[in-house]
């Protein structure tokens, strides 16, 4: 009876969020009395200290507990871009020379898939994952999925890459002479 009790009551523990945890752990600590708080904490492995808190908390009526959030304002740890203040600066230049603009719209696309601009950023000492360089990806304008010709460009020839690089070349040596470039899309016709 007391196994499938506590079966029951770990089920229950582990769908709450950390502060709901923390206050069902403090309210049935008090309900048990005395020696309570140790009995909660080996039947559901949440420390002492985390039920002393929670009753505190309780006993403040919560009111330093945010509403609608689970830490306070600032909690976790700091973006990567804070930790590294060269990343984002590092990315646009990765970016720059593979960058392709859509010309029904204003969305800039690139060619490189986030997982291999997060391998090429780590290699030059800049360690982000896929996820976070999709954020960056988009905070600088960019569309995060990789351009549509670049999947059909699986299948195309080697030199494909080259043709890309000789623009690329080209444009920058224009820009460099203060010339304009001019991109133009065509679509070859069967």
């Amino acid at each position: 009876m007391t196994r499938a009790l506590h079966h029951q009551a770990n089920l229950f523990v582990s769908r709450l969020d950390e502060q709901q945890r923390r206050w069902y752990c403090a309210l049935e600590s008090k309900r048990l009395g005395h020696g309570g708080e140790q009995l909660i904490a080996r039947i559901t492995g949440v420390s002492e200290k985390t039920i002393r808190r929670g009753r505190r908390e309780l006993a403040a009526e919560l009111a330093e507990c945010p509403v609608g959030r689970i830490r306070h304002a600032g909690g976790g740890r700091p973006a990567a871009e804070v930790r590294d203040p060269e990343l984002e600066s590092t990315l646009e230049r990765l970016l720059a020379p593979e960058t392709a603009g859509n010309p029904q719209g204003r969305g800039k696309y690139k060619r490189s898939s986030l997982r291999q601009l997060s391998r090429r950023l780590a290699q030059g000492g800049h360690r982000a994952s896929a996820d976070t360089v999709g954020r960056l990806v988009r905070k600088l304008g960019y569309s995060p999925r990789v351009n549509a010709r670049r999947k059909e460009a699986k299948s195309s020839p080697p030199e494909r890459d080259a043709q890309f690089n000789y623009i690329d070349e080209r444009k920058e040596e224009f820009l460099a002479k203060g010339e304009p470039v001019i991109s133009v899309d065509t679509k070859k016709k069967s």
